[in-house]
């Protein structure tokens, strides 16, 4: 189930990674057509997001990868549970609290 959700999570990153790259160059081209600074800023604005959005796409890739080794190397870690072991039974108690 997790690893579900890291992978959904991580194609959703991709996704705005490849949304942006388009915008950008969509932006791109229309400021090599018109020479406008408005298309300039644009392009300026969506190239950082797709930067940001790859940075952000790698680090959820390294710490799905990390889950996974830390998973795989506590998959045979056998641990006794003890706060349930001792006398199972009733018992009647009270809490005074000032």
């Amino acid at each position: 189930m997790k690893g579900i959700l890291y992978g959904a999570f991580e194609l959703g990153l991709l996704g705005l990674v490849v949304y942006e790259n388009d915008k950008a160059e969509y932006a791109r081209d229309r400021y090599m057509e018109t020479g406008l600074a408005s298309w300039q800023n644009s392009y300026d604005t969506h190239s950082g997001l797709r930067r940001d959005f790859i940075w952000y796409t790698a680090g959820a890739w390294v710490v799905g990868l990390l889950d996974a080794y830390v998973d795989a190397y506590l998959f045979s870690f056998e641990a006794e549970n003890r706060r349930f072991e001792g006398n199972v039974g009733l018992s009647v108690g009270a809490v005074i609290n000032f």
